[in-house]
């Protein structure tokens, strides 16, 4: 049996295996995605969200297996995906250390609704990682006393909600960026517009 926070050494073979072999990058991609389906390193939940937390409050810590209202649906967001994380680790060949570390890294899942993820921003409760909580299955994710009665203990404490944005709000720097290049783009429509129009005139004379 392996325990949900083992790092195998079985998986960090099989990828360097992969890495070395001559199939395409989308096919080693496929490989990688299959090999991972269902298990715990992947979908790693790091917090949870107030309206999820408030669902279960209602729901007396149960599991929750129906919602009245679509905005209400639990769904698992993260800011990176496992494309993200293949395109990484296939682009060059990582030690074991490396390897996992980049995969708890681009795994940290939120636990929201589908309300909050609509809206782009919501508030949180870190979630410790060493107690293995919401883990993933090949579908979904679990759900039982473990995960009520750590929900219930939170519920007595003094939570101090953390706010996030899902689409970080953009600096004074990058808006100009933004700005100096639709200029520039502008600029060059503008000048294949005249020398169309010199063309042009050019056939018709």
């Amino acid at each position: 049996m392996r325990f949900w926070n083992h790092y195998s050494q079985q998986f960090y073979d099989m990828y360097v295996h992969l890495y070395d072999s001559d199939f395409t990058i989308e096919k080693k991609k496929i490989i990688l995605r299959s090999l991972f389906s269902g298990e715990y390193c992947l979908w790693r939940v790091v917090a949870i969200s107030k309206m999820c937390f408030e669902q279960y409050k209602k729901n007396n810590f149960k599991k929750v297996t129906k919602v009245k209202r679509a905005n209400k649906k639990f769904v698992r967001f993260q800011f990176s995906n496992f494309n993200d994380t293949a395109n990484e680790i296939l682009e060059k060949k990582f030690t074991i250390d490396d390897f996992w570390k980049k995969i708890d890294e681009n795994e940290e899942t939120y636990l929201i609704t589908k309300g909050e993820k609509d809206k782009g921003e919501f508030f949180y409760l870190n979630i410790p990682i060493e107690g293995g909580y919401f883990l993933n299955q090949t579908v979904s994710f679990e759900f039982g006393k473990k995960e009520e009665l750590f929900l219930k203990y939170m519920s007595k404490q003094k939570i101090k909600w953390k706010k996030i944005k899902l689409i970080p709000e953009k600096s004074e720097e990058d808006l100009k960026i933004e700005e100096d290049k639709k200029l520039e783009e502008e600029y060059k429509e503008a000048v294949e517009k005249s020398l169309k129009s010199v063309e042009d005139r050019k056939l018709v004379g």
